[in-house]
């Protein structure tokens, strides 16, 4: 963490104008979860699926080979589809014929069909105060890992924990992709979270002040991100800014004139 200090100090003494008025290291707390989850492909229903979905919704078929009279469709062409959309779960056969389904109606409405696929499962971290996930966090060297134990927690910290909604829709953000087939891949749904114990992320602040535009800022370098933090940076000078110009300025003026 020496290092990684003194490198950062460089880099921000960079700009003769730039005085390093103080400085910090703490940690900040953020959750982990196990997540486990099912894609799925996403297709836009063809011309003939969407004759067969609205044949079954408005008609009573029981088998393939009346289907194909209808539609002037090979027979067995018509038996593989019918077969395929009792699997994706869009038709059920009853005693009457062939009906709709709830998920059928739906994706019907919608436009398009969607196949699940195998379960999945991944670690994800979530930052309360950021309100954001981060992909999975590196492995800290053992050597942070005691230090981290002798830092104090950031001093605005919190609870908050993470919905599975706000999961579903980071999850997406990240795995949402079209398949070499031409099927958009999808998150369906969240099948499962275990929170797992919070992990501590080291951090080391600065606070600045630029002689040239008489201003005060925070630099927060986030150990995980391998970046500076502006949403902390930001949060920091919102609560704290106000009173570095007297923290800082008056007080050494007032050390000088003595």
């Amino acid at each position: 963490m020496y290092s990684l200090d003194k490198r950062l100090r460089g880099k921000l003494l960079e700009n003769s104008a730039v005085q390093i008025k103080d400085s910090a290291i703490w940690r900040l707390p953020v959750a982990t979860y196990d997540v486990a989850f099912k894609r799925a492909k996403r297709a836009k229903i063809d011309i003939l699926m969407k004759m067969m979905l609205l044949s079954f919704q408005e008609t009573v078929i029981r088998r393939a080979a009346n289907l194909s009279e209808m539609l002037l469709v090979e027979e067995l062409f018509i038996a593989d589809l019918i077969e395929k959309m009792q699997r994706m779960g869009l038709i059920c056969l009853e005693k009457e014929g062939f009906k709709l389904t709830e998920k059928g109606h739906e994706q019907l409405a919608k436009g398009f069909v969607e196949e699940e696929m195998e379960e999945e499962s991944t670690e994800m971290v979530y930052s309360p105060v950021h309100d954001a996930f981060w992909p999975a966090l590196a492995k800290l060297h053992e050597a942070e890992k005691e230090e981290e134990e002798d830092m104090p927690l950031y001093r605005y910290a919190n609870e908050r924990s993470a919905t599975t909604d706000h999961i579903l829709q980071s999850l997406a953000e990240w795995e949402n992709a079209i398949g070499e087939d031409g099927f958009q891949i999808v998150i369906a749904r969240i099948t499962h979270t275990e929170e797992r114990p919070v992990e501590y992320v080291p951090c080391l602040e600065f606070r600045l002040y630029n002689q040239e535009q008489d201003t005060f800022y925070a630099r927060v370098w986030n150990v995980a991100l391998e970046r500076w933090d502006e949403a902390l940076e930001q949060q920091i000078e919102e609560q704290e800014r106000v009173d570095w110009r007297e923290k800082y300025l008056e007080c050494e003026s007032e050390e000088t004139s003595q």
